[in-house]
């Protein structure tokens, strides 16, 4: 297990969001988790320019059962090895159930884990206090704070931010997903010196949030498209906002795509379809969520088709 300062230090890049593919009867398509943890490394995601975080939001936790999570932190650290850092998404509303979540982590032999607020009930400070402090105390291991307000009902205010990195040693990041691009400035002023802070919103607040400091950028959509996000991660490194903000600009069409939906998980949706297009595992979601239809699959086929960007399927 890495030390706190290490993993703080690893935490930065593209840190993808990983889809959880599912055979058509519902089941975990294990083999499919193992080929798309070797797709992100081969393209890029690895210790230095990314992260890896399965079984989070776009990995359809909610649909998870605790031991299928189990199974996929262990296959894709099987997978994946010392080449990138892998977080284990651990969301839930109970801290008990969170502690047990952990645990699986550390048995599978993950570098850290990435742990919501509660959610169901909308929490208040001293809530989320009693939460991570209670985790902490059963476990050694590296903390990325979720800011989870569209579940939790509650963007973390700066101040109690503040109040968790001093006092959870675990904590070691902040994927912060405020809606409010000047809380984020806030957010890393306060705490970016302690903390690695990645901007959780993705590619619509880049580079924005790397002018401000943030270390990288959560996305589900490097799942199809790693080497775009790579590029653009590596563009921000090199302070070339500009060029970072061109391949934005040729990304946007097919970003808009998987962003545009009737609801919260509409995205997963696409990017599944859009996967499988591709020949990447994608495979369905599960109850209560839907295949995408006829006419989104066909929407994602032409925008497939015109990307203009370098992409392992992208024969252009």
């Amino acid at each position: 297990m890495q030390s706190f300062d290490e993993l703080r230090e690893n935490i930065k890049g593209v840190v993808v969001v990983m889809t959880t593919p599912f055979k058509d009867n519902y089941e975990v398509d294990e083999e499919g988790v193992r080929k798309l943890t070797r797709f992100l490394i081969d393209s890029g995601i690895k210790r230095g320019t990314g992260v890896l975080v399965p079984t989070g939001s776009t990995g359809e936790c909610p649909m998870l059962s605790d031991e299928e999570r189990a199974r996929i932190f262990k296959i894709v650290k099987e997978e994946a090895g010392d080449a990138v850092p892998v977080l284990g998404g651990c969301n839930h509303t109970d801290t008990r159930t969170v502690i047990k979540l952990v645990k699986y982590a550390e048995e599978a032999g993950l570098d850290g884990v990435m742990i919501s607020p509660p959610y169901y009930w909308k929490p208040n400070e001293e809530i989320i206090l009693t939460h991570y402090k209670a985790i902490a105390r059963e476990s050694k291991m590296g903390i990325m704070v979720y800011n989870n307000w569209f579940a939790s009902q509650w963007d973390i205010p700066v101040e109690t931010l503040a109040k968790l990195v001093d006092e959870v040693p675990n904590i070691v990041a902040l994927k912060e997903n405020t809606p409010y691009i000047e809380k984020f400035w806030k957010v890393v002023n306060a705490i970016g010196d302690k903390i690695s802070v990645i901007n959780g919103s993705g590619e619509p607040h880049e580079p924005y949030t790397a002018l401000m400091g943030a270390r990288g950028f959560v996305t589900g959509e490097a799942c199809i498209i790693p080497q775009t996000c790579v590029a653009i991660y590596q563009a921000e490194t090199q302070k070339d906002y500009e060029k970072a903000k061109d391949i934005l600009l040729k990304a946007k069409p097919l970003l808009d795509f998987f962003f545009a939906g009737e609801h919260g998980a509409s995205y997963l949706i696409r990017i599944k379809a859009a996967m499988n297009l591709v020949g990447l595992p994608g495979g369905i979601p599960r109850l209560p969520l839907l295949p995408a239809s006829e006419e989104i699959k066909q929407q994602a086929k032409k925008l497939l088709d015109e990307y203009p960007l370098p992409e392992p399927w992208n024969k252009k």
